[in-house]
């Protein structure tokens, strides 16, 4: 018997293991959906009954919206990575037309895909910055002590730092051609 040949057969079908990558990270994205529907739906009831709470009913309603703003992209990020680890390793040799799946949404390389998964997590990131940061203003204004202001900026110095070194990995070198 030829190993080689077993070899190969092997790691070609090892590969059908990523199937699970592929369901579990659908199924996050239908959650994060179903989450962010939740979010606009309390921004409408929070708005329609107005309450009173700790924020007005409009900034609570806000809030919520950039909530669900941030689940919404989050279930982008996990079906591109379903469909990118799905084209990747599970049809590798099919075309993206073939499949109905559009070109831009076609991965070509693993490096491709890390690329813009990190990209996608630092926009997720600037969201959540934007929640926190809209809810710490409506709920206190523009009276912070130092120790607050320090806090509120840990954040945005945190994405800043991961972006540049996002950029300076590229992990996708052919990125400045498209």
């Amino acid at each position: 018997m030829d190993t080689t040949s077993f070899e190969r057969r092997i790691a070609i079908g090892a590969r059908w293991i990523t199937i699970l990558a592929v369901l579990g990270t659908s199924l996050g994205s239908f959650l994060m959906i179903f989450i962010g529907l939740q979010e606009t739906y309390l921004a409408f009831r929070v708005q329609i009954e107005a309450a009173p709470g700790p924020l007005p009913p409009s900034h609570a309603s806000a809030v919520h919206l950039i909530g669900a703003l941030s689940r919404f992209v989050m279930a982008i990020v996990l079906l591109y990575f379903a469909f990118g680890i799905y084209l990747l390793f599970l049809r590798p040799d099919q075309p993206a037309e073939g499949l109905g799946v559009p070109r831009w949404l076609y991965v070509e390389g693993i490096g491709q895909l890390k690329q813009t998964l990190a990209e996608a997590i630092l926009v997720v990131l600037f969201v959540l910055f934007l929640r926190i940061a809209v809810e710490t203003f409506l709920a206190q204004g523009l009276d912070f002590d130092l120790k607050e202001m320090v806090t509120l900026l840990i954040l945005p110095m945190a994405i800043f730092l991961l972006a540049a070194a996002l950029k300076l990995a590229e992990l996708d070198p052919k990125s400045k051609q498209r």
